[in-house]
């Protein structure tokens, strides 16, 4: 049996599974982490990894600026990626792994809860979780049957 693409990606949370993201991809989805972690300055930024406050680096990643000589969007080698894990004692790696629901949208989020609660769960309490999950997921009926 085939399912198209877009009917695979919801799931019954109405969680969507996105497409997989390159590193470059995921490289610029944590720069943007970080930038709003320092303040929403790159400059910010710039100086706890120890550049020069005004080095053009990060921002030319960040808007995707064309290189001169190639014409290309300039991304985020490993070389940097490194260096930002270093300066900022993140696990090596991090630049690279895609964030998670919580990191995108917060600790307080009823989902990111949903999630913890069901990662929590041992395999002989899934099924129980999964039949309460389905009878939530039922259309709500006012009084007489009547929706």
């Amino acid at each position: 049996m085939s399912i198209a693409i877009a009917q695979f990606a919801k799931l019954a949370l109405g969680h969507v599974i996105w497409p997989m993201n390159t590193v470059s991809e995921t490289r610029l989805a944590r720069l943007q982490m970080l930038v709003k972690k320092h303040n929403g300055s790159l400059a910010d930024l710039n100086e706890a990894i120890g550049l020069v406050r005004t080095d053009a680096t990060l921002s030319q990643i960040r808007t995707k600026a064309p290189h001169s000589k190639t014409g290309k969007p300039r991304v985020m080698g490993d070389d940097l990626a490194r260096k930002i894990e270093e300066r900022l004692a993140l696990e090596a790696g991090w630049m690279d792994t895609p964030p998670s629901y919580a990191e995108l949208h917060g600790e307080e989020d009823p989902r990111t809860k949903a999630w913890q609660l069901m990662e929590a769960l041992t395999p002989d309490q899934w099924p129980t979780a999964v039949r309460l999950l389905a009878a939530l997921a039922q259309p709500a009926t006012g009084t007489h049957g009547k929706q």
